[in-house]
This record gives C-alpha cells, sequence and structure tokens, in this order.
C-alpha cells in the first residue's frame, strides 16, 4: 500500500469512528442550518457551491428536507467577510462553511464554537487555523487544497516550459496577501532556487488589473503565475484576455482558467475540493468534533495545456511538459 493510500485509509477510519449510532438517530429528526461564508461573489462561486451541495446530498442532508442555507457573500470586500461571519453567529448556524483563506480568517475571528469547515486554504497551519493537519485541536478543519510542494512544481514547469524567461511576474491581490502571504514567501524563495527573478504585481480590485498587466510590461517580465491562494475564478477571464493581448505566458492554479483560453494551469480539482469538503460539514452535522477530523489535502494535481493559445501567443511548449500533461487541447 502506498503512503497516499495509508493515508486515506486513515482518514476514512478517523471521520467514520468519531459518529456514534446515537448521534445519527438524533440527526434523522432535525433541519441543520449551515452558513456559507464566501469572500466571492455569487456568481464567482456558484459553479463550485453546486457541488457542495451534491456532496452534502450525498451524504444524506437534502435542502428542504432535513438542512438549509444561510448564504452570505462579501463581493471581494475583506472588511464585509467580518460582519458577515457576525451575522452567522448570531444566527446560531450549525456549521460555517468558509471557502476561502479571508472567509476562515472572518469565522474564526467571529467564533470559537461553531465548527467551521474550509476549503480552498494554502496552509492551514501556518496560518494557525489548526495545530497540526493530523490533529487540528480547534473547531476548525477541512480541505487544504495547495502546499509548498505546489508552489514549487507551478513554478518549476513555467521554467520548464520557458526555459529562456529569466523574469517571472505574480499577480496577486495586495489584501489577500494579508491572509496569505506564505505562498509569496514561498514563491520567492523557490524563485532564487530556480534562478529567476520574481516581481510582485499587486492589484485591490478588478479594475486594478489592466494596469497591473500594464507594470508587468514595464517591468520586462517573461511569464507569469497567479498564485493559488491569490486568484479568484470570476476574474480569469480577464487575466486570460490581458495575457493574450499581452502576449503573456501564464501559468493559473484554476483548470476553468484554460478552458476560457489560459495558456496552463496545474493544480487540485476544485469541484472535488467542494464536495470533499460536504463531507466534512456532514460528519459535523452528524455529532463529530473538528478538532478530531484530520485535514485532507487532495491526492492528484492536474496539468492541462492548450495548444490553441500557445498558437495564439507565439509560444512553443517543449515536447518534454505535454507528454507530462494530464489534458491537452488543441
Amino acid at each position: 500500500m502506498s503512503p497516499i493510500q495509508r493515508r486515506r485509509q486513515f482518514l476514512m477510519a478517523a471521520l467514520g469512528s468519531v459518529v456514534t449510532p446515537a448521534v445519527r438517530a438524533q440527526t434523522a429528526n432535525r433541519v441543520y442550518t449551515v452558513g456559507v461564508l464566501s469572500l466571492s461573489s455569487r456568481a464567482g462561486v456558484e459553479r463550485y457551491l453546486d457541488d457542495f451541495r451534491e456532496g452534502l446530498r450525498e451524504e444524506g442532508f437534502a435542502e428542504g428536507r432535513n438542512v438549509k442555507f444561510e448564504y452570505r457573500y462579501g463581493d471581494h470586500d475583506f472588511r464585509k467577510v467580518e460582519r458577515l461571519a457576525g451575522d452567522l453567529v448570531r444566527l446560531k448556524v450549525d456549521a460555517i462553511f468558509a471557502p476561502s483563506t479571508w472567509a476562515v480568517h472572518g469565522a474564526k475571528a467571529a467564533t470559537s464554537t461553531i465548527p467551521i469547515v474550509f476549503t480552498n486554504v494554502n496552509d492551514p497551519v501556518v496560518v494557525k487555523f489548526v495545530d497540526s493537519l493530523a490533529k487540528p485541536g480547534r473547531n476548525i478543519t477541512g480541505v487544504s487544497i495547495a502546499s509548498v510542494e505546489l508552489t514549487g512544481k507551478r513554478l518549476q514547469l513555467l521554467k520548464d516550459a520557458f526555459p529562456s524567461a529569466k523574469r517571472i511576474g505574480i499577480l496577486y491581490n495586495e489584501e489577500m496577501f494579508r491572509a496569505c502571504r506564505t505562498e509569496m514567501n514561498d514563491i520567492d524563495r523557490f524563485g532564487k532556487q530556480l534562478g529567476l527573478e520574481v516581481e510582485r504585481i499587486p492589484y485591490v480590485d478588478r479594475s486594478d488589473i489592466v494596469k497591473a498587466f500594464e507594470a508587468a510590461g514595464s517591468s520586462r517580465v517573461e511569464a507569469m503565475l497567479i498564485p493559488a491562494t491569490t486568484s479568484y475564478p470570476e476574474y480569469s477571464s480577464d487575466v486570460v484576455l490581458l495575457s493574450a493581448s499581452g502576449r503573456m505566458p501564464t501559468i493559473y492554479e484554476h483548470r476553468e482558467a484554460v478552458d476560457h483560453g489560459g495558456l496552463m494551469s496545474y493544480g487540485p480539482d476544485f469541484h472535488w475540493a467542494y464536495r470533499r469538503a460536504a463531507y466534512y460539514v456532514a460528519r459535523v452535522l452528524k455529532g463529530a468534533k473538528p478538532a478530531e477530523l484530520p485535514v485532507e489535502r487532495p491526492t492528484r494535481y492536474d496539468l492541462i495545456v492548450n495548444l490553441k493559445t500557445a498558437r495564439t501567443l507565439g509560444v512553443k511548449i517543449p515536447g518534454t511538459i505535454l507528454v507530462r500533461a494530464d489534458r491537452v487541447i488543441e
């Protein structure tokens, strides 16, 4: 049995052992309230919330029968998220689903007792959401979709795809950096190891992204990386268009960006991550304690390459990259 299989077996055993028959019987007679606290807009996160709701249905929690949802969308206003978290606490929801690092920060500030389940966070230990992956120790647990190794892998892929590029731009949200600075520091460190100059290119809101690309051009950036925990899915179309118009090779975390014309992506399946987070919420509703539910990480990361976009940008993707790709868009 591989280490990954042993870890998955351990997680399944741990998650399954904390729910007693008495608690299962009790859940059949209640309607639970799940708060969904999103930094994003409704449009930006809805495609993934479909997976979250489906995951809960698979675990026996169906809207209109035994669960209802209280949605709170921050529309990328970081301070608003903290206020919205307070709203959910006052409603005495049974659990809070927080699908971003900043949403977890808001929920954590609002309550130390209501269970919080996350996804789309980088390292929950570094940002002090949990004591350890194996033993969270608090009211917070969930699915961590990134890692230090994943950050290094993206930079390595960019270097392998464009060996002549020496200056790499990192497009990131300046306010999100406060919550996710660990990833940016990892990028700086790996960049030095790979002999790359890393140019940080911040933006504050959507209207700043055009200026950010202009800054990249002025700084003679030769390729760009969108960090895992500082990008928003609904902004990817803007970035894709600007990358094309500026002929800027860009690697993303979200595969949806490549589906819509981005060049490359390397990362986990976010649809899987939201369904998996639903499994954690279901365990909590059935009586499990977040402190005893080990944090899970994906066991699979996919490399997607869009050759049509490569031709548009006038770049050639090496065969060594293509043979490693899980999917190539012709």
